[in-house]
């Protein structure tokens, strides 16, 4: 029997984790208009990075701590609940059609993102050198997507970025709020991977079990919040760029960071499973915004099998690599 302090840190840690994800983005948003940073750039720092906090600090503090194997499967689990889940829950709701502004451009960088990271995990192991190839390509993307989003907005385009409230909280709640908000995502963080840890123990589990389920949804409660911001909002094209810079950010940046940490060996698991899944939901994406696919509730029930699918799969042991050479004779 698992014990109920490690479940209480795992999912108090999660809420607490959400919660601060919210409290930081609404503060930081306030204090930059204040500040006078346009809504370009809040849009695509302030907000964009803010929502993506969750996975980098879970993930690096897991790595730091000597559990590599729960980030990296925070960041795999990250980037297929983050096609599959927080795609599909806001388009039961509202229809939408991908393919919209920018997105094509982020689209190539999800996919080169995407394949760097399985196509060298799947040959060497993560080391510090990778860690930086990975952040400066992630700068090198935020640089040109910076400059592409304000040509476009000083020829009156639409940005696809992700839109923000332009009321916010009263300045001094706001200067409250970016510290507590930060603190509360450092803590939870420590909770998450200190309760994930022991759960693991407890349940005779590995450790990239609990990174690819329970913290993959958990991390991405705040992007599956501001996904459904953007659905009430009508605003679906905003909806599907969110995600590719989340998995951008998400690979690169937490990714690069966990390489920082030492040289580290990818599971067998990954490779024979879950890198299949994650270059399969990075796939369908690409198709939902090449083909300007509309995105209705049947489409999106769907994707929620697809992942219902695969969480069977990774339960279940199934090695699609074997099948793969199997196939292949």
């Amino acid at each position: 029997m698992p014990d109920p302090i490690l479940i209480a840190s795992l999912f108090g840690g999660l809420i607490l984790l959400a919660l601060g994800g919210d409290l930081l983005v609404r503060g930081a948003v306030r204090v930059g208009d204040a500040m006078g940073a346009s809504p370009l750039i809040a849009g695509m720092f302030i907000v964009g990075l803010g929502t993506s906090l969750p996975e980098i600090l879970v993930s690096t503090n897991a790595a730091f701590s000597g559990s590599p194997g729960l980030g990296i499967g925070n960041i795999v689990g990250s980037s297929i609940a983050n096609v599959f889940l927080v795609l599909a829950i806001p388009a039961l709701i509202l229809p939408m059609t991908a393919g919209g502004p920018g997105q094509g451009r982020n689209l190539f960088a999800m996919l080169l993102a995407t394949a760097l990271w399985i196509g060298m995990t799947a040959i060497l192991p993560l080391s510090p050198l990778m860690g930086f190839f990975f952040l400066c390509i992630l700068v090198g993307y935020a640089g040109l997507s910076l400059f592409a989003a304000s040509r476009d907005h000083a020829e009156g385009k639409p940005t696809g970025l992700r839109a923000h409230e332009a009321e916010g909280p009263p300045m001094w709640r706001a200067l409250i709020y970016v510290p507590v908000g930060v603190f509360a995502l450092v803590y939870a963080s420590g909770l998450i991977v200190s309760g994930a840890e022991g759960l693991a123990r407890s349940a005779n589990v590995p450790e990239e079990y609990i990174g690819l389920t329970l913290l993959a949804v958990g991390t991405s409660l705040p992007e599956i919040g501001a996904s459904l911001a953007a659905a009430f909002r009508k605003q679906g094209d905003v909806l599907v760029g969110n995600i590719l810079g989340a998995n951008i950010i998400n690979i690169l940046g937490a990714g690069g960071i966990i390489a920082l940490s030492g040289t580290i060996t990818v599971a067998p698991l990954f490779k024979t499973y879950d890198h299949w899944v994650m270059g399969l939901s990075a796939a369908v994406l690409a198709i939902l915004i090449v083909t300007r696919a509309r995105i209705g509730r049947l489409l999106a029930l769907l994707l929620l099998l697809l992942y219902a699918v695969y969480i069977y799969g990774l339960v279940n042991g199934v090695n699609l690599l074997a099948l793969y050479e199997a196939i292949r004779g």
